[in-house]
């Protein structure tokens, strides 16, 4: 298991090991996230475009209702807490314990982060019209939902992370899409949201070195 000084040495000879790769897709997906931000948040075009992303709200109350289900299931705190048990349960199965603290880790950071940006950036009025002040970016939901899914890829086996990886990402989107048809989300806090619980996740392996099996 790859300490600090191991990460930092690897970067400083220029050694791409698969902790320093990480940490490099780490930092790539925080400038992600500030880019989005940017770009969509901070600029008259961006939100213009978000705006043309954002959907209606669907004459069909049962999509309507679905995709409130869909966030009402996933912020459950017991159904959080249960996903939560899960990743300790893979994690003690295939004797990966500190990637399953290192997951709970993401997932918990992940929520905590979106939260705090949704404090500190603020979404100006461009005067775009059919836009509104209000921010919202990143998404929560959206940020645990990536979050959990990464956190389940910390603890398994290299060849089991497709299994995992393909439904899940399905899931995230499937959430994404909720939080849009109830209009409480844009698809650049969707973008976001996935660019802070990747970046998270990526840290979080190449500290715990979870990244030499395979992630």
């Amino acid at each position: 298991m790859p300490d600090a000084g191991d990460v930092i040495s690897d970067l400083r000879t220029g050694r791409s090991g698969p902790s320093a790769r990480l940490l490099g897709g780490a930092v790539a997906c925080l400038l992600a996230l500030v880019l989005t931000c940017v770009v969509f948040v901070w600029t008259p075009g961006g939100q213009r475009l978000d705006q043309r992303f954002l959907p209606e709200r669907p004459r069909s109350e049962v999509l309507f209702g679905l995709a409130r289900h869909v966030l009402a299931y996933l912020g459950d705190t017991v159904v959080l807490a249960g996903l939560v048990a899960g990743v300790f349960v893979v994690g003690a199965l295939t004797g990966r314990i500190r990637g399953a603290l290192a997951g709970t880790a993401v997932i918990g950071c992940s929520l905590a982060g979106a939260q705090l940006l949704k404090l500190l950036v603020s979404r100006p009025d461009l005067d775009v019209g059919g836009s509104t002040t209000h921010n919202s970016f990143p998404s929560g939901h959206v940020a645990v939902a990536a979050a959990v899914v990464l956190a389940f890829l910390l603890v398994l086996p290299a060849r089991a992370r497709w299994w995992c990886a393909v439904p899940g990402a399905a899931a995230v989107a499937v959430v994404a899409a909720a939080t849009m048809i109830v209009g409480w989300h844009r698809l650049s806090d969707t973008l976001g949201a996935v660019f802070l619980a990747t970046a998270l996740a990526c840290f979080a392996a190449a500290l715990t070195g979870e990244g030499r099996s395979g992630m």
